[in-house]
């Protein structure tokens, strides 16, 4: 058990780390840490919707806190059925960037 402490530990932090990133930026305050938005240029930058963006970054990360929530419990409990959580909410995750990445590259670069 003293040697899961560590790890639990870590990917607790991490876990908590992000659902606070994602309260921040539900509340549209922060920064928005998304490709999208920090590899354009500062005009571009104030062309595009912030509300999205900052609705896409909550979902990504409140999902991602997730996905360490989980990893932290399956760490503490070792209950099987955990991972198979962590997967589904791994392939929702994967799901929501393609579909967003799609949007992004169908709607073409920001003019």
């Amino acid at each position: 058990m003293k040697s899961e402490i560590v790890p639990a530990l870590i990917s607790g932090i991490l876990s908590v780390l992000m659902f606070v990133y994602a309260f921040f930026t539900s509340k549209e305050k922060g920064p928005i840490l998304s490709n999208n938005y920090l590899f354009v240029s500062k005009e571009k930058q104030k062309k595009l919707d912030k509300k999205l963006e900052y609705r896409r970054v909550t979902i990504v990360f409140g999902l991602l806190g997730l996905i360490f929530l989980l990893l932290t419990m399956q760490i503490l409990t070792i209950w099987t059925w955990l991972n198979y959580a962590m997967g589904i909410v791994v392939i929702l995750l994967i799901g929501y960037v393609v579909k967003v990445t799609m949007d992004t590259v169908l709607n073409g670069p920001i003019e």
